[in-house]
C-alpha cells in the first residue's frame, strides 16, 4: 500500500512571536488558526502540539502558499467564543479544540470552514467539513486484536485496572477481537495502587484451580506429591492495560507464575518515553506512534531537532509534537481541496487514512521490551527466539 511523508530538514529556532508567512510576490496565502488549551492542567501536551505544528511549518519553508497562523487559547475565554474569533480573523482553516468538552461544543457551530478536531466525538456526528484527529487508544486496541489473530493468537486473557481508562480499553479491546471472530477468555480488572497481585493473576491463570486438584489427590491418596501447577490451557496471550510502573510489577509476576510463555501485548501506555530502561518489561510487545519506535530518519531528525533547537523539549511529550506535525500535514490536505488522504499517509504519529465518521484512523508502529531497551519488532526477528518470547 503506497503512503506518503515528508522528511522534514533541521529546524530552527522558533519564533519568539506567533509567525506570519507573507511572501513577496504571491497573494496573501490562506490564514490557518490553531485551537488549543494553552492554559489550564493541559497546557504542556497543548504546548507540544503546537511546537510540533510550528516545527512543520518551519520545514515548509520554500513553499510559496505558506498559510499565516493564528493560534488561540481554547480555553480563554472558552472553545466557541475562541472558534468564532478565529473566524472573525479571518481564518480559513481551524485546527482544533483539543479537550474533548471542547470539541463537542465547537463541532455543534462549526461548519463555516474546514475544521480538524483534535479529540473524537463520542455521540454527535460531526459536519460534513469537520474531521477527528486524536491519539485515541481506541487505535491500539484495533492493532492489538490484528496482530493477535493473524498469528493465530485469538484467545485471550485481559488484565486492565480498576479506572474509567482501565474499562474503557478492556471495552474496546474486547469489541475489537470479537467483531474480528477471536474472544476474551477470561478479564481482570486490578487496584493499580497495589503491589503484589499473586492472588489475582493466579485466578486469572486458573493456578488456584490447579493447587485445589493437587490437594484433592493427596487428600485422596494419602501421600504427598511432588507438584507443579499448571496454568490454564484455554488462552493463546495475554492483553496487559497498564502503565509503566504497573507493568514493572506484573510482568515479573506472570512469569513466576508460568506465564513467561504466553505472549503478551500492551498499549503504549507501557512505554514510558525518556526511561533509561525497563529490564522488568522485557518480552512486552507493545503498539506506539512511529515517532518514538522507528528508526525511520524523519522521526530521528524530528527528535533531534526538537532536542537541539527547541528548547525546553520534553521526550515525554514526543507523541504530541508528533501529533503537531502531522496535524499540519492533514491541514496542507484540506487547504488543498483534495479529498482528505486519498491514500494512506505516512505521519510520525501512525500511517493515517480516513475511515468511518470522518475520523482519522492511525496505523501504529511495533516494538519490543528487549535486555531493557525498545527495540522496533519488525527487527527484533533477528533475535533468537527464548522461552520469553514465543512469538517468534
Amino acid at each position: 500500500m503506497p503512503v506518503r511523508g515528508v522528511a522534514p530538514p533541521p529546524l530552527p529556532s522558533p519564533p519568539a512571536t506567533t509567525p506570519v508567512a507573507v511572501q513577496q510576490g504571491f497573494p496573501a496565502p490562506q490564514r490557518v488558526a490553531l485551537l488549543l488549551p494553552l492554559s489550564g492542567g493541559q497546557r504542556p501536551a497543548a504546548e507540544a502540539i503546537r511546537d510540533g505544528f510550528i516545527a512543520a511549518w518551519l520545514a515548509d519553508a520554500g513553499n510559496p502558499l505558506r498559510p499565516e497562523l493564528l493560534i488561540l487559547d481554547e480555553q480563554q475565554p472558552g472553545p466557541v467564543e475562541a472558534y468564532r474569533a478565529a473566524l472573525d480573523a479571518g481564518a480559513g482553516m481551524v485546527i482544533g479544540p483539543l479537550l474533548k468538552p471542547s470539541v463537542a461544543q465547537v463541532a455543534s457551530v462549526a461548519g463555516a470552514v474546514p475544521t480538524l478536531l483534535l479529540n473524537t466525538l463520542d455521540a454527535t456526528p460531526p459536519s460534513a467539513r469537520s474531521y477527528q484527529f486524536a491519539l485515541a487508544p481506541e487505535d491500539e486496541t484495533e492493532a492489538i486484536a490484528e496482530r493477535a489473530l493473524a498469528l493465530g493468537q485469538g484467545r485471550a486473557l485481559v488484565l486492565a485496572p480498576a479506572t474509567a481508562w482501565g474499562r474503557r480499553l478492556l471495552g474496546a479491546f474486547a469489541t475489537a477481537l470479537e467483531t474480528r471472530g477471536g474472544t476474551v477468555v477470561e478479564q481482570q480488572l486490578y487496584d493499580p495502587a497495589e503491589r503484589d497481585y499473586t492472588g489475582l493473576l493466579e485466578q486469572l491463570l486458573r493456578l488456584d484451580a490447579s493447587r485445589d486438584r493437587q490437594r484433592r489427590l493427596v487428600a485422596n491418596v494419602g501421600v504427598p506429591l511432588e507438584f507443579e501447577p499448571r496454568r490454564r490451557a484455554d488462552a493463546d496471550c495475554i492483553v496487559l492495560m497498564a502503565d509503566a510502573a504497573s507493568g514493572r510489577l506484573i510482568r515479573p509476576q506472570l512469569r513466576f507464575l508460568y506465564a513467561g510463555d504466553l505472549p503478551t501485548y500492551a498499549t503504549s501506555a507501557i512505554h514510558q518515553l525518556g526511561s533509561p530502561g525497563d529490564l522488568d518489561l522485557d518480552g512486552i510487545m507493545f503498539v506506539d506512534a512511529p515517532v518514538t519506535i522507528e528508526h525511520d530518519p524523519r522521526a530521528s531528525a524530528l527528535r533531534a531537532a526538537l532536542a537541539a533547537s527547541w528548547p525546553p523539549f520534553a521526550a515525554g511529550q514526543l507523541r504530541f509534537h508528533a501529533m503537531g506535525h502531522d496535524a499540519y500535514a492533514l491541514a496542507q490536505e484540506l487547504r488543498s481541496g483534495s479529498a482528505l488522504l486519498g491514500m494512506p499517509y505516512a505521519g510520525l504519529s501512525g500511517v493515517l487514512s480516513l475511515g468511518e465518521g470522518q475520523r482519522i484512523h492511525r496505523g501504529m508502529a511495533w516494538g519490543l521490551f528487549r535486555e531493557g531497551a525498545v527495540i522496533p519488532l519488525d527487527e527484533a526477528a533477528a533475535v533468537m527466539p527464548d522461552e520469553d518470547n514465543p512469538a517468534w
